[in-house]
């Protein structure tokens, strides 16, 4: 796809949400993953869970979110079939355990993890979901951020200067988008779903006007033409 095109990488949910239905009784061995080119350097992996995003450079790979944690060795899998560079940085987008499920994974192997400072926080403790009524207990601590943010935290890769910030109280307390500006594509997170009412996590802190506040953040940096496509990904039409 050219360059100057609008990519965004969303998160499309089924019957249910899997960061509060969890990984329980889950069959990941039939899990695929489909590895799917949105830029030069920049690709988008599916699976189970929200979708990951992966931006290769000469300095080693950057990835986003990293869905459950059986699933790992085939996510590492298809990023190798993409580039030879080790998996220097992994990003999470919020704490939810279809996001954040390999954290414990790529932590032993030497990724360091990086979110906003409310993931750690909630990934440390405890954590109560009042729509389904559901405990989830704290994460290990290999699998929490070592590298935290209050606003926004760039990385540099492969020429890119790639910009992530916080979007206050949408999907929880502590989503962050992803922004490549240089090939003008997007992350969401779980900050836009495809084909659905969004899932506010109110008990983590999320709300409807804070999803509301985080689309008209990005509107203001993607085209006026971007529209959906089928399935996970919305991307606006090549010219």
């Amino acid at each position: 796809m050219p360059r100057g095109s609008t990519v965004v990488l969303v998160f499309a949910a089924l019957a249910f949400h899997p960061a509060v239905a969890g990984a329980q009784g889950r069959d990941f061995s039939k899990v695929e993953i489909k590895t799917t080119k949105v830029a030069e350097d920049i690709y988008m992996l599916e699976g189970a869970g929200g979708n990951i995003g992966v931006c290769v450079g000469p300095e080693g790979v950057l990835v986003i979110d990293d869905q459950f944690a059986p699933l790992t060795d085939k996510i590492k899998a298809a990023i190798t079939a993409i580039s030879d560079k080790p998996i220097r940085f992994l990003f999470n987008t919020h704490f939810h355990g279809d996001h954040t499920g390999g954290n414990e994974n790529f932590a032993k192997a030497g990724v360091a993890i990086v979110a906003h400072d409310n993931v750690r926080k909630r990934l440390s403790t405890e954590q109560y979901n009042a729509i389904f009524d559901r405990k989830t207990p704290p994460s290990p601590a290999e699998a929490l951020p070592i590298v935290t943010f209050n606003d926004s935290v760039t990385f540099h890769i492969g020429g890119e200067e790639i910009t992530c910030f916080h979007v206050p109280n949408a999907h929880t307390d502590g989503d962050a988008i992803v922004f490549f500006p240089r090939d003008n594509v997007v992350h969401m997170g779980d900050c836009l779903f495809n084909g659905l009412y969004p899932v506010l996590d109110i008990s983590a802190g999320g709300s409807a006007a804070g999803m509301i506040a985080a689309a008209d953040r990005m509107l203001k940096v993607t085209n006026a033409d971007t529209c959906s496509r089928p399935a996970r990904t919305w991307k606006r039409s090549a010219t």
